[in-house]
């Protein structure tokens, strides 16, 4: 049976902190700002990128690498493409 209540443990501190911040930024209480954000995910046609994206995201997360080397070793894998291509022409 449906309700129109959905508890949610466990979550950090942080995060309800942040839920409740950006709540206030926006003028409404975070019971609300939680609503809009479901409402938002659901009625989308398919998985956005964040969702998509998670894994990878935790998976660097948990590698401990820096923005800065993940920046350093994305424009090597762009490079690379760019020389092969320009190679086949």
């Amino acid at each position: 049976m449906l309700t129109d209540t959905i508890q949610i443990s466990g979550l950090p501190e942080t995060v309800i902190q942040g839920v409740s911040d950006r709540a206030k930024a926006v003028g409404t209480t975070a019971e609300e700002y939680v609503r809009y954000l479901i409402e938002e995910d659901l009625s989308s046609p398919s998985l956005n990128l964040r969702v998509l994206f998670a894994p990878v995201r935790e998976q660097i997360k948990e590698s401990g690498t820096s923005e800065d080397k993940l920046t350093e070793l994305l424009e090597e894998a762009r490079e690379e493409v760019f020389q092969k291509n320009q190679n086949k022409k």
